[in-house]
């Protein structure tokens, strides 16, 4: 079994060891400004807001932030979403949560995406771009991959990610918690004609970017999240993918490429 710290360039290319970014510079500040509030609340200038209250706050304020820099507009519509169900006594909205924001949550994404079908760039090489993407700004790092033969596991905390997968896979395991993973399955070869891919994320979106020749049995459990498909799919090769999992509090999206 082999574990690295792996960084995926544009081209699909890895390159092996730790790497600075602009991530790091976010989280870093969103951890001390945690901190500070912590200690604000504590000395009782937050009006006795209750600590894991406080906590959720400032985890989906980062989250919200982080979907605005991946333009995801189904990332900032649930971190809103959470962040009215948390604080919903505070904010007087116990009328709507959670179920009715949530799901007007979901459809204010998918109607946003309409609307500005471009906000949310990939083209079909499988790169993704933002607003922020520089020439000398052409990686992003995974927090911790392993392998077993042709079983791969991802994982990332805290931070975004990205992978482009080009050999050949039965099972994918992909696990995110608090920040945003997308896996490009384009360039992948499915062992036998097919493979699964079993998604664990919880405050925090994670988007699959699939071939839409393939044939894509969609199963996942949801808690206080959505599971959505973008594009037409139109199975045409005979590979299967199917997608399992459960995602709380934080969005799934499977495009079709």
């Amino acid at each position: 079994m082999e574990e690295n710290i792996i960084v995926s360039d544009r081209d699909g290319n890895e390159n092996r060891g730790p790497r600075k970014s602009r991530r790091k510079l976010f989280w870093g500040i969103v951890l001390v400004t945690g901190a500070v509030a912590m200690l604000m609340n504590r000395l009782g200038y937050l009006g006795g807001v209750g600590f894991w209250q406080m906590v959720f706050t400032v985890i989906l304020a980062a989250v919200f932030l982080n979907g605005i820099l991946r333009r995801s507009f189904s990332q900032m519509m649930l971190s809103l979403a959470v962040f009215v169900i948390v604080n919903d006594e505070m904010l007087h909205m116990e009328a709507i949560t959670p179920v009715p924001v949530l799901v007007a949550a979901v459809a204010i994404s998918i109607g946003l995406k309409m609307l500005f079908p471009n906000f949310s760039r990939h083209g079909r090489d499988g790169v993704f771009h933002t607003f922020w993407w520089s020439p000398a700004h052409k990686s992003r790092q995974i927090s911790s991959e392993r392998r077993e033969g042709d079983v791969i596991t991802y994982e990332n905390t805290f931070g975004s990610a990205v992978k482009y997968i080009t050999e050949e896979v039965s099972v994918v395991y992909l696990k995110n918690n608090f920040g945003g993973m997308e896996v490009f399955f384009n360039d992948a070869v499915l062992k036998g004609g097919s493979a699964r891919v079993r998604v664990e994320s919880s405050f925090g979106g994670m988007e699959l970017y699939v071939p839409a020749s393939w044939d894509v049995k969609l199963n996942v459990d949801t808690g206080f999240g959505a599971a959505e498909e973008n594009g037409i799919r139109k199975p045409a090769d005979g590979n299967v993918l199917y997608i399992d999992g459960e995602i709380w509090f934080g969005g799934l999206e499977v495009h079709y490429i």
